[in-house]
């Protein structure tokens, strides 16, 4: 039987395949002792937003994953135990993926180590999207999500938990005069942004996005039902968003930005 052929859409849709966790792992919680004391809030129909601009696009044809008779070779994967693991894991099931949606969609972005910026900067994010002529546009950072100070869905409706959890990013942000970020669990994601308003600077979040959800079309029927999508759906459209942006100077005082915990 020939293998199947996934397109572009098709494939943006699709949840992540799961995390294939060891029984010995890491423990530990990798949170920094660092807490973000700016204004925080929601990012306003940012569902509605990524499925708007997926069903917007003029989609490519492009077949860029095969599944064979035995199976999909995306889910096949060695045994993750720690943080260096689930980056392996993300690169390949976020990232190249990801990065064949973004070039079948002509969006001049790519997920890639902090290396290859060639940048001074003396910490080191664990992923970045940046575009062909090394230009950061996104910067994210990833725990492994069996600790449970690393679970996103528990912290996202407790501010202060919040406020620590999404704060390394937070700062590679601001540091990095970057506008887009994320932080990512590989089961649970947050997408953020800095933006200037009112006077000030402030940092807006996304839902947290479940890896293991596929997109399902709004019923338009329901106008108040929240639209389900896919993890890498979300990096499209905010890759899109991204893209155009380049850097922003955000003058917000280390003392009203991120700093150590109390």
């Amino acid at each position: 039987m020939p293998a199947k052929q996934a397109r572009v859409r098709e494939v943006a849709a699709q949840a992540l395949p799961p995390l294939p966790q060891g029984r010995n792992h890491t423990k530990s919680n990798a949170l920094h002792d660092i807490e973000y004391v700016g204004e925080l809030r929601h990012w306003f129909d940012f569902l509605r937003f990524v499925e708007g601009y997926t069903q917007g696009q003029r989609w490519s044809n492009k077949v860029i994953k095969y599944t064979s008779r035995s199976g999909d070779h995306e889910a096949e994967s060695h045994l993750i135990g720690d943080e260096t693991g689930l980056q392996g894991l993300f690169n390949h099931s976020v990232g190249f993926i990801v990065g064949k949606i973004l070039e079948a969609q002509s969006i001049n972005l790519q997920l890639a180590d902090f290396k290859c910026l060639g940048h001074p900067y003396s910490n080191t994010p664990d992923s970045i999207l940046m575009t062909s002529s090394a230009q950061l546009r996104i910067v994210g950072e990833l725990k492994v999500p069996w600790v449970p100070a690393h679970e996103m869905s528990e912290a996202y409706t407790d501010e202060t938990m919040l406020r620590y959890l999404l704060a390394q990013p937070i700062q590679y942000m601001k540091d990095l005069n970057c506008m887009y970020g994320f932080m990512s669990n590989y089961r649970e994601t947050i997408f953020l942004r800095q933006v200037f308003t009112g006077g000030r600077w402030v940092v807006e979040y996304s839902p947290v996005i479940q890896s293991s959800t596929s997109y399902v079309k709004t019923d338009l029927l329901n106008p108040l039902a929240e639209p389900i999508v896919s993890l890498r759906q979300c990096f499209l459209a905010v890759a899109a968003l991204a893209q155009g942006k380049g850097p922003v100077n955000n003058t917000a005082r280390k003392s009203e930005w991120v700093v150590p915990m109390k």
